[in-house]
Parts: structure tokens; C-alpha cells; sequence
């Protein structure tokens, strides 16, 4: 890591909590999962959590890991983000995903006021919230794997939160679930550490479904 990137690489990983980026307004799925009996006790929330970061580690991490590899490549990036766009046939989820990775590239292009990061915003024509990551994190000097482990652990992290506004968790036991579940984590890093964008699928693909169905909901708390 360059010491003209230290600064930035701290106050991103201390400072992505407070970033407008909407996290707050998706559960991936949680919410349908629970109006839909899928989710009805902690430990299925806590299957829900494993499936979840097992297709985070399967379909996302591939394009997290390709755009950090071309972070400087405006052409490649752009090239991936329309794979995203086609392989994300999930309406809900690519919806998320797009407005994720948009709310994301403007508040980092505005806080750090790197000239790279500025010019993605008009380059992307989705802003897919994996590519985005990727990019911003190579941008910034952080490694590989710390990008892959720390947008693992965001997916996590964000779903825990959600179930704790849907009531299913006390925030306590959220804590004792995401120490007990995030073990997982370097694991599926090294499973699909190797796995090219060609190859990104889902493993788990009820949880998909479930997710591609929130829109039906009479009434919800989250936009996905």
C-alpha cells in the first residue's frame, strides 16, 4: 500500500458506516424472506445470513475482484458493468445494486476528490454496486483480498442491521450472530478467489427468489 493512498484507505474503512450509500434501505431480500415464512426463528436467519453471503461470494465477489484489477481501465470497467447489468436478472436485486453503486461513486468522489473517481460517475452507465466497490477500493491502494473481505462483511453486516429494524433480532444478539457468522467469511473469499466473471452464478437460488418477489409485498419497510 502507497503511503500517498494511507490516509485515504484509513478514513474509508472508518468512515463507510457513515456514507449515504443506502444500505439502510435494502435488506437483500430479508424482508420478503420473512413475510414469505422463509425466515421464522434466529436459526434460520442464521442459514439466511450463510446462503446470502455464500451468493455474495459466487456472483458478486467475481466482479468486485475484476474491477479492482482494472481500476485505472475506464474501458474494462465499463465493460464490466454491463455484464453485471445482464447477469443481475433479479429485478430487485439489480435495481439495489445500481442505486447502491451510484450513491456510493458520488459520496467518495466527493469526500476523497480523486479526478479518477469523478470522471467514473460519467463513464458507468449503471454504477452496479460490485463494480463500483471494486473500483473505488483498488483507486484508493486497498488490497485485494482486505476488498473482498470487507465487501463480504458489509453484505453481512447490512443484513444483520435489517433484521434488527424488521424485529426478528434484538441488536445484541445481532452482534452474536455476525461474530459467529462472519468466521465464514475468508473461507468463501478463498473458494471463489479464482472464479472469473464468466463463472458468477448463484449457489443459493431461493434466496434470489424470494428477494425478486418484495415488490408484491402490500406493505414494506425496505425499497429491496
Amino acid at each position: 500500500m502507497t503511503t500517498q493512498y494511507y490516509g485515504h484507505v484509513v478514513s474509508y474503512l472508518d468512515a463507510k458506516v457513515a456514507f449515504p450509500t443506502g444500505g439502510f434501505s435494502h435488506s437483500s431480500g430479508l424482508e420478503s424472506a420473512l413475510r414469505h415464512h422463509g425466515v421464522t426463528n434466529t436459526d434460520e436467519l442464521r442459514r439466511f445470513l450463510v446462503c446470502s453471503l455464500e451468493n455474495t461470494g459466487s456472483m458478486s465477489l467475481p466482479f468486485v475482484a475484476a474491477a479492482h484489477g482494472s481500476c485505472l481501465d475506464d474501458t474494462k470497467l465499463v465493460a464490466l458493468d454491463k455484464i453485471t447489468q445482464c447477469c443481475l436478472t433479479n429485478h430487485v436485486a439489480n435495481r439495489a445494486s445500481a442505486r447502491q453503486g451510484c450513491s456510493l461513486l458520488d459520496t467518495s468522489s466527493k469526500a476523497y476528490r480523486i479526478e479518477h473517481l469523478e470522471r467514473l460517475a460519467d463513464h458507468l452507465p449503471h454504477c452496479h454496486h460490485a463494480v463500483v466497490f471494486g473500483a473505488l477500493c483498488g483507486i484508493l491502494g486497498i488490497h485485494k483480498i482486505p476488498t473482498l473481505t470487507t465487501f463480504l462483511y458489509n453484505t453481512l453486516r447490512n443484513i444483520l442491521a435489517a433484521a434488527v429494524r424488521l424485529d426478528i433480532i434484538g441488536p445484541v444478539q445481532a452482534q452474536v450472530v455476525q461474530t459467529d457468522i462472519q468466521i465464514h467469511i475468508q473461507d468463501i473469499i478463498t473458494r471463489n478467489l479464482e472464479r472469473k466473471v464468466e463463472e458468477a452464478a448463484v449457489m443459493y437460488p431461493v434466496i434470489d427468489c424470494m428477494q425478486n418477489s418484495h415488490d408484491i409485498m402490500f406493505a414494506k419497510l425496505f425499497y429491496s
